[in-house]
């Protein structure tokens, strides 16, 4: 805590303050001549003198040294005031300033109005919008891997220095994901030159801010350690910069922005000395701080049981044995909860410096002058009573979540700073720290290393605490991690970072339409550019541009739709949304009626009470001048999960609009592609198009049915190196369309199966664009034949049509178009039933779908073979409901029928819902209820049951329930693994056979076979039994039926109370899976 007194007594050369004349004085201690209040402080521990002035003296109270005086603020009251950026400014002073010796004016250390500071902030917060955030995924996972995988290798009896870890984490973290640079530090035995060198000085740093200011400026900065320090650090950082330069747009990061990237208002770029300052306060500043929340977070939940509990629970739920990914970020409302109370009682950095702009008062009655220094102490700020309640000294994360933490006053949490000088990384540092805590708590318990362990804070330029350990025990179940990448596809950013600025225009189109767009981090000019990317093909002539470009050239025309993509930075516009805010703000009462206008706004929740403020100001203003709204304003939410699907919405909501008001556009119809053949029936080649899927191959393929019955299937797979699976998980399949559906296409159009075609263009990005591929192959593995024409389709089909009867048809299908699902009529099918129609192939081939991966359960168990995965599939080959006389084959199980041993498969592993797993107590009851092949899952959970069994182990009962039609016919697994698995009591079956009731105690059904065995099922239900259902919908619907039913029997009471109780069991114990 020495620096927070040294911070204290950092701010010389300011003039004592008097007492403005009729106003209040500001509170302070009695003072001794000379040395003030500097007899006052607690130099082991200032902040134990600050609470009891706090106590003393109230929210505000002034504290005076020789030559210094300075105003503490311990309430959100007097925060909010000190936080207007209209009237205050952030105050380089104290440690900050002995770092500004080394770093000049780089982000956190130049001073308010610095020129490059405001250049690096233009040219950088494109590094951290949220799809750049998103990308650095894969790496921060990597890290992550290393860190608990040495925890692994170490064993429970080690104990951790969370310190330590946390710092070499959180260093990694950051200089691989901005800088791509690779500093391995859980392979090193000590921390690495660099995170030595940094430690070294920022203790020199904390040495000399405590010095008298007159002892620093004579002893300047010639100190030897101090200079090495910084010679170490530089190489390091020189090595970086040198080694991207011979290799430059390897990455797009950090790095390369501050290398190559322009500011959009100057065109200027970054010194190289500014870029050597940039990037070590990125790595000092970047790391320090989210180490302190990670050591913090495990204290608090260390000592907290309960809050660790629901954690782990939590995170078990959602994750269950697979790596984070971020599509859970928005399921894991717990974390995010632990992580921002953990800030709260703990902030990272525990002061915050503001300076005056001009003369003012706090309250309306402290005066405060004209560069007077104002000290925020978050540690009261974050307890203010007014705020947090009576309990604010209490760690309860149940009080950010559900609501609260968005209807929290302005000002009351700010870990992350304020305003335009808030920290450029927050996102990042939150997106690692959930991953950190997410993997950690999912794949070890901890213990403290002393049980008895109080906190003790450090400070160097951040908090943390002092001499604590904890151990870490890896939990059962988890599969070992594996130092690699993690084996997801790393999107690009979609956001642009954009190098420089190039205007974007389409030409040849009649109508023009207007983009404009005000954006920092480069989400709102990257949605501008997918609507001006999309606008060519609509029927408009678009032309983007910044909203500032917009006032100070061309006014908004009346004669073309203006869209306006507009980010919010706590309530303030972008760079270059500015000068169009203020002009919107200095003309009020002027008129934009006739102008049609769209505006999509991108913000931040975090920010609740600013959320979404520029863009909903320009909706408004516009609105109220007259202008008339497209559609409604659109809001985006870049910290959430949606944030792109939202503006998908909110654009085709747009076009949706304006398509049919644009008379240039004419009818929506599907758009042929452009394509030639280049080739005929030359090198095929085997594209991979989904890089997620590896190949596995066949061991296995076996019929499981009788003649005459419904085909069935067993198919096992040797599965790829390090793919690893549970028992109720999925198997993901890249299929191929059936042979006779490829030939039915060929044949209509009179192609070659040989013939080899190069697609140029068209709208499925997905197709092998610029690729030359044969056409068996194209229609084979690309695209979707099959599947039931769009109304869209039969717009285009009609649009084609050479006969005014045929087009009658086509259209009048668009009003019934329940029929055409019902028949399942596709593209082809309906070429073939009208020759009519004179479809181009160029135009079928843009109008289908590309090639869908399917999902089948598992019906084996790790337990047996974790190597071997099967399906029970059913092969869909029946005849077509189009009338046609044809048969239909289903795709996937088609495919899947026809592989032989041998065979590969591109495939992978896709985890179940949390709750349709095995229990975890393997004593627990299991009731088993499926039909044909949804028995599939219910297979892998008996089989691993009698592994278990063998293994010597007690398990629960296991009462399966299965339908088929007759057990000659498709009684599935009977004679082989059922039969076994009965024999050493892993199951107990009770079977219901449709076409040969007799033979299952009368049962036609699975319900039927519940109520006839109704007693038992309700028995173990009341001995806490997990329920599991896999089937069709009405297989799904007749067991729900029927178990409220036994309820009803068993409770005494109504359908709607058995009802009742059915839904709080399936929110417990009762599991679905249900297809078809």
């Amino acid at each position: 805590m020495e620096t927070v007194f040294s911070t204290l007594r950092y701010l010389l050369g300011q003039a004592e303050l008097s007492k403005k004349e009729g106003q209040e004085s500001i509170p302070e201690p009695p003072k001794w001549p000379v040395l003030g209040h500097a007899l006052l402080m607690d130099r082991e521990n200032p902040s134990n003198t600050l609470l009891q002035l706090h106590h003393q003296y109230g929210d505000v109270y002034r504290l005076q040294f020789p030559g210094i005086n300075m105003v503490i603020i311990n309430s959100n009251e007097f925060a909010r005031e000190v936080y207007d950026e209209q009237r205050f400014h952030k105050a380089v002073a104290g440690p900050l300033e002995e770092l500004r010796g080394f770093v000049k004016d780089a982000l956190f250390t130049a001073y308010h109005g610095e020129r490059n500071w405001a250049i690096a902030h233009r040219i950088l917060m494109p590094a951290f919008g949220p799809s750049v955030i998103k990308s650095m995924w894969s790496d921060m996972f990597d890290i992550c891997s290393q860190m608990c995988l040495k925890w692994e290798r170490f064993g429970a009896d080690v104990p951790i220095n969370p310190n330590e870890n946390f710092t070499q984490l959180a260093f990694d973290t950051v200089a691989l994901c901005t800088m791509g640079y690779r500093n391995n530090s859980f392979y090193q035995e000590n921390t690495g030159s660099f995170i030595s060198a940094m430690q070294t000085f920022m203790g020199y740093v904390e040495e000399r801010t405590q010095l008298p200011k007159v002892v620093r400026l004579l002893k300047g900065h010639t100190d030897a350690k101090y200079q090495k320090c910084q010679d170490d650090m530089n190489v390091l950082i020189d090595k970086v910069i040198a080694t991207r330069r011979k290799n430059r747009g390897v990455r797009r990061d950090l790095l390369e922005l501050m290398l190559y990237g322009r500011d959009p208002k100057t065109n200027e770029g970054l010194t190289d000395e500014n870029i050597r300052a940039q990037l070590i306060t990125f790595l000092v500043a970047g790391h320090e701080t989210t180490s302190g929340l990670l050591s913090f977070v495990m204290y608090y939940l260390l000592k907290h049981p309960d809050a660790y509990r629901k954690l782990q629970e939590e995170v078990d739920s959602v994750l269950g044995r697979d790596p984070i990914m971020p599509e859970h970020l928005s399921k894991l409302p717990y974390v995010t909860a632990v992580l921002r109370e953990s800030l709260r009682l703990s902030p990272t950095v525990p002061l915050n410096l503001v300076q005056a702009f001009e003369d003012t008062f706090l309250a309306r009655r402290y005066f405060v002058p004209k560069g007077q220094i104002c000290v925020i102490q978050f540690s009261r700020l974050h307890r203010d009573p007014k705020v947090w309640g009576d309990d604010a000294e209490e760690f309860k994360p149940e009080r950010m979540m559900d609501g609260k933490f968005e209807a929290l006053p302005p000002k009351a949490w700010m870990p992350f700073g304020n305003g335009s000088r808030a920290c450029i990384g927050r996102a990042l540092a939150w997106q690692e720290a959930i991953i950190a805590v997410a993997t950690m708590f999912q794949r070890f318990d901890f213990r403290l290393n002393d049980p008895d362990y109080s906190l003790v804070i450090n400070q160097n330029l951040s908090l943390k605490p002092v001499n604590f350990f904890f151990h870490a025990i890896p939990r059962s179940g988890i599969p070992s991690l594996v130092a690699t990448r993690m084996p997801v596809r790393k999107e690009e950013p979609k956001e642009n970072i954009p190098i420089s600025s190039v205007a974007t225009n389409a030409t040849g189109i009649k109508q023009g339409l207007r983009v404009l767009y005000g954006s920092n981090t480069g989400s709102a000019l990257s949605f501008a550019e997918r609507i001006v990317a999309a606008a060519g093909s609509k029927g408009f002539k678009p032309t983007l541009q910044t909203l500032d470009a917009a006032v100070s050239g061309q006014p908004l025309s009346k004669h073309e739709p203006i869209i306006i993509i507009a980010a919010s930075f706590e309530g303030e516009p972008a760079d270059n949304a500015v000068e169009f805010n203020k002009f919107l703000e200095t003309n009020e009462r002027r008129s934009y009626e006739g102008l049609r206008y769209a505006v999509f706004g991108v913000g931040n929740r975090d920010w609740v009470h600013t959320y979404q403020k520029v863009p909903r100001f320009i909706d408004e203003t516009l609105s109220a001048g007259g202008a008339e709204r497209i559609v409604a304003l659109g809001e985006g939410d870049a910290g959430g999960d949606e944030f792109f699907e939202t503006f998908e919405a909110w654009e085709q909501g747009l076009w949706d609009v304006l398509v049919p008001d644009n008379q240039t556009q004419g009818e929506d119809i599907d758009e042929p592609l452009d394509i030639k053949v280049v080739s005929h029936g030359e090198d095929r080649a085997i594209t991979l198009r989904q890089p997620d899927l590896k190949l596995a191959y066949v061991e296995t393929n076996r019929l499981l049915t009788k003649a005459g019955a419904p085909e069935k299937r067993h198919i096992e797979f040797r599965l790829p190196k390090g793919m690893q699976y549970q028992s109720g998980d999925y198997l993901t399949i890249l299929p191929t369309n059936p042979e006779p559906s490829v030939r039915k296409v060929m044949s209509h159009f009179g192609l070659s199966p040989e013939t080899r075609v190069a697609i140029r263009s068209g709208n499925q990005l997905s197709l092998p664009i610029g690729e030359s591929i044969v056409l068996r192959e194209l229609l084979t593995g690309y695209v979707e034949l099959a599947q039931p024409a769009t109304k869209r389709n039969l717009r285009t089909l009609a649009k084609h049509a050479t006969t005014d009867d045929v087009r009658t048809i086509l259209e009048s299908l668009q009003d019934q178009y329940n029929e055409v699902l019902r028949q399942r009529k596709s593209i082809i099918d309906l070429l073939l039933a009208f020759p009519a129609i004179n479809l181009p192939f160029a135009t079928f081939l843009g109008m289908l779908p590309v090639m869908r991966i399917r999902q089948y359960s598992i019906s084996s168990s790790p337990l047996d073979d974790p190597g071997l995965a099967s399906l029970t599939v059913s092969v869909i080959t029946s005849p077509a409901w189009n009338g046609s006389g044809e048969i239909f084959y289903g795709v996937g199980s088609t495919f899947l029928s026809k592989l032989q041993p041998s065979n590969s498969v591109q495939l992978t592993v896709r985890s179940s819902a949390a709750i349709f797993s095995l229990p975890n107590d393997i004593s627990t009851p299991i009731v088993l209820f499926c039909a044909g092949s949804g028995i599939a899952p219910m297979r892998a959970f008996i089989q691993e049951r009698a592994a278990q069994i063998a293994a010597g182990r007690i398990v629960g009962k296991a009462l399966l329930f299965f339908g088929c039609r007759n057990p000659q016919e498709d009684f599935l697994y009977e004679n082989d693994d059922l039969k076994q698995w009965e024999g050493v009591g892993a199951v107990d079956i009770r079977p219901a056979f449709s076409r040969d009731p007799a033979k299952s105690c009368g049962c036609k059904y699975v319900q039927d076979r519940i109520l006839h065995d109704g007693d038992e099922v309700i028995l173990l239900y009341r001995n806490g039994a997990k329920f599991f259902t896999c089937g069709s919908r009405n297989m799904a619907a007749g067991v729900r039926e029927a178990y409220c039913k036994l309820i009803e029997r068993s409770e005494g009471c109504d359908s709607e109370a058995a009802g009742e109780i059915f839904r709080k069991l399936q929110k417990e114990r009762y599991a679905t899976d249900i297809f078809g």
